[in-house]
């Protein structure tokens, strides 16, 4: 589960790097401020060196790199100022977070105490155990196609299917093989697996279309994932999407990259 810690803490490393790439920046800003003025239908830009010079020097058309600097070192400024006083709170906040998080006292007890508690969230484990023994009926098999199974003893359709599969077994992944889901304009489908982003308890579909050289496959397989869309499963989303033809196979390598972006 993403923890407000976990959040906490990765917005304080954003923020370090940001004050890094700011200072940096403004080491190589041009003196003096900008003034912007509207006259008739232009904008003029004027150089500030002294604070008690209002006007300022006019900055030249052809100058107006200039103008351009300047306006990025304010902006730069204020973002840095922003970023430091963001900094001192959440800081502090981390300082003053709990060690253990509420949910995760359950976790913290005796396994014999655990047994006498109701926790007031499910274990990480209890989930996974939970949704990994959903039952449910998939996608009959033509019997007439080879037979073709996983590592885990499971019959899939493609030997692609089963690169997928024994990755994200491997990749300590839950996932579900044709698990049925209703969507408007299909009505039941079988997306080839239903994976677990198990630290934020998110479903997302996995497709993979093997055929991606055939014209009429071609036309099926964008209908469906404009179905997809239509239902609120987006790919980069909650739909994760792989392909190949006969001369671009399936890449373990990108499969893994998948994996690593949404399922982490």
């Amino acid at each position: 589960m993403e923890t407000i810690k976990n959040l906490l803490k990765a917005r304080k490393n954003y923020l370090i790097q940001l004050k890094e790439e700011k200072e940096k920046a403004l080491e190589a800003t041009p003196e003096g401020a900008l003034r912007i003025c509207a006259h008739g239908n232009k904008t003029q830009y004027y150089l500030r060196n002294d604070p008690k010079d209002f006007s300022g020097v006019y900055i030249r058309e052809k100058d107006v790199v200039l103008a351009q600097k300047l306006a990025q070192k304010d902006y730069d400024k204020k973002i840095l100022c922003s970023v430091e006083k963001e900094l001192k709170v959440v800081s502090k906040c981390l300082l003053n977070y709990p060690t253990v998080e509420a949910e995760h006292i359950y976790e913290t007890l005796h396994r014999e105490r655990q047994k006498l508690i109701t926790p007031i969230m499910e274990t990480e484990e209890q989930f996974v155990y939970k949704w990994e023994n959903v039952q449910y009926q998939g996608k009959e098999m033509d019997e007439s196609i080879p037979e073709i199974y996983t590592s885990k003893g499971e019959r899939v359709r493609s030997k692609s299917e089963v690169i997928i599969a024994d990755i994200l077994n491997s990749e300590g992944i839950p996932y579900r093989y044709e698990y049925p889901i209703q969507i408007k304009e299909w009505g039941k489908v079988y997306p080839d697996f239903t994976v677990l982003n198990v630290s934020k308890r998110k479903e997302i579909y996995w497709e993979h279309f093997g055929m991606m050289d055939d014209a009429v496959y071609i036309e099926n397989a964008l209908q469906k994932i404009t179905a997809y869309a239509q239902n609120g499963i987006i790919p980069g989303k909650n739909l994760i999407i792989t392909y190949e033809t006969k001369k671009n196979p399936i890449n373990q390598k990108v499969v893994r990259l998948m994996i690593q972006e949404y399922l982490k």
